[in-house]
């Protein structure tokens, strides 16, 4: 990137300079993710039981509705981890800590750590966020639905630490994973409990749904979708052979800006310079239009429907 420069000699290392996180937009998003949050819930609380089967589609799409916002909110943590909450990286952490992972049993230091080792080894058998190895196949999508995905994440990510052997450093930061878990159960029991008990059923089973099943199903299907070859077959076992770094713009159209909060509709921009926030990106694509990586970004650009079409049709080739 230093060795970057436009057509007409300006030079990526002095432009990015100007490109400072723009946080009250960030805090605006984080606040919309909140209420709407809070309005898929209000809104199956307050409506009236009707015949089951209108009870049942109501809390489908209210708990599809909630899970696709809390997946929204989690993206921030990912923003948090390149401290782009705040301008001093002690206030962004805390407010990491208490405005997003608090719903997510994490902390913002614990997943700087893993999240820079993706950014330095996507693609390679070093990189340790790998969901992009699993296709798009339903066995796989099962798997995100019923925890079996995130089972299979975690015993990863602690192999891959033992094999550093990051002992003390590890156990400290285990030590803070499971206070946050802890902290983070504590929400969502108390959440669920108090919905129960203030005669909420419904909408406590439809909360129940949308982190245990939905938010994972979508943090499943965003990895593979940004990362993931769309040729590469299901039979690859990619921890075995190499699956080379592969990075996506997927515009900025209605479907894109979707399922892209945060700016991870252009992820690839993202991987150019993991430090720029996503408030920046408009700028930061107009500049590498007028570089010779235009073309490669172009060569990037691919529809969001047309990526998992395309993962969907593998797998089922697979």
């Amino acid at each position: 990137m230093p060795s970057i420069v436009t057509y007409d000699g300006v030079r990526w290392v002095d432009f990015r300079k100007e490109l400072k996180p723009r946080y009250g937009v960030v805090w605006r998003d984080i606040g919309l993710c909140y209420a709407f949050l809070a309005l898929g819930v209000l809104a199956v609380a307050a409506t009236p039981r009707g015949p089951a089967w209108t009870t049942a589609a109501l809390v489908a799409a209210a708990a599809c509705w909630t899970g696709y916002w809390l997946h929204s909110l989690f993206l921030f943590g990912h923003e948090a981890a390149h401290t782009n909450l705040a301008p001093r990286r002690r206030t962004n952490d805390r407010l990491g800590d208490w405005f997003v992972w608090l719903l997510y049993g994490s902390t913002t230091v614990n997943y700087r750590f893993t999240h820079m080792a993706h950014h330095a080894h996507l693609g390679d058998h070093e990189d340790t966020e790998t969901t992009y190895h699993l296709c798009l196949s339903v066995l796989n999508m099962l798997k995100a639905v019923t925890g079996v995905h995130v089972l299979e994440v975690l015993l990863r990510k602690r192999e891959q630490s033992e094999k550093r052997g990051e002992s003390r450093a590890r156990s400290t930061r285990t030590s803070s994973g499971v206070l946050a878990s802890l902290r983070s159960f504590a929400v969502h029991a108390g959440l669920v409990a108090g919905l129960f008990l203030g005669g909420a059923e419904l909408a406590a089973l439809t909360w129940i749904i949308a982190v245990a099943t939905v938010f994972p199903l979508l943090a499943t299907v965003r990895t593979i979708v940004e990362h993931r070859h769309l040729d590469a077959p299901c039979d690859t076992d990619f921890s075995v052979e190499l699956h080379g770094p592969v990075n996506r713009l997927f515009g900025t159209g209605p479907l894109a800006r979707t399922f892209g909060a945060a700016g991870f509709n252009q992820h690839l921009l993202h991987h150019w310079d993991p430090a720029i926030s996503y408030t920046r990106f408009a700028e930061m694509e107009e500049f590498f239009a007028r570089t010779p990586l235009a073309a490669e970004m172009e060569a990037s650009r691919i529809g969001y429907g047309t990526a998992v079409r395309a993962l969907i049709l593998e797998a089922r080739r697979g």
